[in-house]
């Protein structure tokens, strides 16, 4: 049994022991937030181990007096996969998993069921080479209708490697699950991943950002409280979900700064959100965006958020495409550039780099690394190339040969006499 905090606040709680059947042997691992959290989840293991370790015992001893006994571990795997996904994982997963994990693996997971059915669970390693083959060939799914019955009318597009390996990664979990808790698998799964390849000469692109002539025709079509998201994305850079869970405590109009950290949200798990690198930042205040703010918070509360929402619903859906941040981008013509509300962190990047501000400043402000930024931004500094090459020199094929009739400097650098002195001469 160990606890090994990983990061501040962050533990890893885990336990191994042996089979006495000298079968598969029992570890339990837990990742959890909060030293309380982790004693809490090692007394829970310490229970469990004892538990499974005292009858594997009992089994044992069974066997040594010639009784006839089937362990769960040793039963050969008649669960088919969707039988096994509906009774066992899924039941487990809701109440073990994050919310945003299992809303993020259902389309997956409802593919994996249709795709293989009632496969045995042990066979389906030797069906990962046709599944990847069918995911290639018929690409990205999508539902027919939405949720209100209409047709989405979305065209087919192909799927990228990164898609198949998500949907490989979950494959993987779920047969993780059948072999070391449900006990219905035998041997351990062995589901390699796709090699990532070199992307194809041209296939880079760089980030994409809002142009000075797409701001105002954003702005023309989007209703206020959009044109609200939109500014205070494109002056401070923020995150999409540091946007929408960003606090009226957090903003300080006297400092004029602006607290990226963690903070109450009655929409994340045990009521708490935390930033994407886990540690907080400040960010100084634009003053375009000082009287934006004021309106944003006056009359609300510290625990209010500056912009109301769900997990960014309805501006945005942080899960999916769709909000009104999309829609706007649809009626002025802007939805097949690229362009995303990702985008206003890029303009906010590229307006300070093109302005001529250190890579550094830039990535303090981001919260991002300077080796980031130079990556996605440096092609933007102004000067930067021009700079470089003044250094270049001309080479010459035949070097040029001093010139014949060039005055002899020599004896009149050796000679100190003043120019205006006149020299006597002796006459013998």
């Amino acid at each position: 049994m160990s606890i090994q905090q990983t990061s501040q606040g962050r533990y890893v709680v885990q336990i191994f022991r042996s089979d006495p059947l000298g079968e598969a042997p029992l570890r339990l691992c837990g990742r959890v937030e909060g030293i309380d959290d982790a004693r809490k989840k090692e007394k829970d293991f310490l229970s469990e181990a004892n538990e499974w370790t005292a009858k594997r015992k009992l089994i044992r001893q069974a066997q040594a007096k010639g009784i006839a006994v089937t362990t769960p571990s040793t039963q050969p795997s008649v669960n088919g996969f969707a039988d096994f996904l509906e009774q066992t994982y899924l039941p487990w997963a809701k109440s073990n998993l994050d919310p945003n994990t299992m809303r993020a693996r259902a389309p997956s997971l409802m593919i994996l069921a249709a795709d293989l059915g009632n496969t045995p669970l042990h066979q389906i390693e030797n069906r990962i080479d046709d599944l990847v083959g069918k995911w290639r060939s018929e690409g990205c799914r999508y539902r027919e209708f939405d949720h209100l019955g209409r047709p989405t009318n979305r065209a087919p597009r192909p799927i990228s490697d990164a898609g198949i390996n998500e949907r490989l990664k979950i494959l993987r979990a779920v047969l993780g699950h059948a072999h070391m808790r449900a006990k219905v698998l035998a041997t351990p799964p062995r589901i390699s991943l796709l090699t990532k390849k070199r992307a194809e000469p041209g296939a880079g692109t760089p980030v994409r950002y809002f142009t000075p002539d797409e701001r105002p025709r954003f702005l023309r079509y989007a209703d206020s409280e959009t044109a609200d998201v939109f500014n205070l994305g494109r002056l401070t850079g923020m995150r999409p979900a540091e946007i929408f869970h960003l606090l009226v405590g957090s903003v300080d109009l006297k400092q004029k700064k602006i607290i990226v950290q963690a903070g109450a949200c009655p929409h994340c798990p045990d009521g708490k959100w935390i930033p994407k690198t886990g540690d907080y930042r400040t960010i100084d205040i634009a003053p375009a965006l000082m009287p934006i703010l004021r309106r944003l918070i006056k009359g609300k509360p510290d625990d209010a958020f500056v912009i109301p929402n769900e997990h960014g619903a309805p501006i945005s859906r942080l899960r999916g495409s769709g909000g009104r941040f999309t829609r706007v981008l649809k009626r002025a013509g802007l939805d097949r550039k690229g362009l995303s509300i990702y985008s206003l962190r890029h303009t906010f990047a590229a307006d300070l780099i093109t302005a001529g501000r250190p890579i550094t400043e830039v990535a303090a402000l981001l919260g991002n690394t300077p080796r980031t930024c130079e990556l996605h931004y440096a092609h933007l500094m102004p000067g930067r190339t021009a700079e470089a090459v003044k250094s270049l020199k001309a080479i010459e094929p035949w070097p040029t040969a001093p010139s014949t009739t060039a005055p002899d400097t020599t004896k009149a650098a050796n000679d100190t006499t003043p120019i205006n002195e006149t020299k006597q001469i002796k006459v013998a």
